[in-house]
């Protein structure tokens, strides 16, 4: 299989005797443990339970740290919203992006000295991902991401801000409980309560859903409708697929985007 660079993401480092437990304390999913060689995937928050960044946690090869793989234009915000909840924390936040190249394969990646190779926690036919140091030789490698993000709008696997808007969306909405981006029975984390509410209120009014698409691709922000009437938007589209935020009370008919007609498949 491929593997491919992935050119905008980035890494944090959270250091320090305190990184596992402030962490924990913030983000959706559950970071205790995390055996070197695994990864989990989460969230940050706002208090109102709304996405800020989504990210990989993975612990460093020492043991002694956990690096955050998120979005390398916005890594900058990231590390100011953390450090807004440090406070007298035994922790240090430090942008490591310089030291890792971010890797990805539908298959799998062979490991190598220094290299962090871990299980794609979103859906089994992700595949894995690697953190790879810049001074270690890289394994033979594609910068051609659109398999990629093919792969992953078909799967209905949401990438960040491309498609969660950042302080608006709800995380049942972009169906984070579905790629193992929330746990539901870890303690208290930021955003944790109007979550939970949601999950088990079922109140969720829209959803971000992957679409088959018969014409051509439609934009980002690219209005669907059934009938003339609006039923949602369209989030990220690679391949023949977008991924595109639904009313789930939309009234039947056919889905249309631009000139394009629209199908929900099911991800599995």
């Amino acid at each position: 299989m491929t593997i491919v660079r992935i050119p905008d993401r980035g890494v944090l480092q959270i250091g320090g005797e305190a990184a596992e437990a402030f962490l924990q304390a913030l983000v959706t999913n559950d970071v205790t443990d995390i055996p070197v060689g695994k990864a989990v995937y989460a969230a940050l928050l706002t208090p109102q339970g709304k996405f800020l960044h989504d990210f990989f946690v993975t612990p460093a090869a020492d043991g002694m740290s956990l690096l955050l793989e998120g979005e390398a234009p916005r890594l900058g915000d990231l590390k100011r919203r953390l450090t807004m909840y440090k406070l007298r924390s035994k922790v240090s936040i430090d942008d490591a992006s310089a030291n890792w190249h971010v890797l990805a394969s539908a298959g799998t990646i062979a490991a190598a000295d220094g290299a962090l190779v871990f299980d794609d926690p979103r859906h089994p036919a992700m595949g894995q991902r690697a953190l790879w140091p810049v001074d270690l030789p890289l394994p033979d490698v594609s910068d051609d991401t659109a398999s990629y993000h093919a792969r992953r709008v078909a799967l209905g696997v949401p990438d960040g801000s491309r498609d969660i808007e950042v302080e608006k969306n709800f995380m049942l909405e972009s169906r984070f409980d579905q790629v193992n981006g929330i746990d539901f029975r870890k303690g208290c984390y930021v955003g944790q309560e109007i979550t939970a509410r949601s999950k088990y209120r079922g109140n969720v009014r829209k959803m971000l859903l992957p679409c088959r698409v018969d014409g051509d691709l439609p934009a980002a922000e690219t209005e669907v409708t059934v009938d003339g009437k609006s039923v949602g938007t369209v989030r990220s589209g690679a391949g023949n697929h977008v991924l595109a935020m639904l009313r789930l009370d939309r009234p039947e008919g056919t889905l249309l985007a631009g000139g394009a007609t629209l199908t929900v498949t099911d991800p599995g």
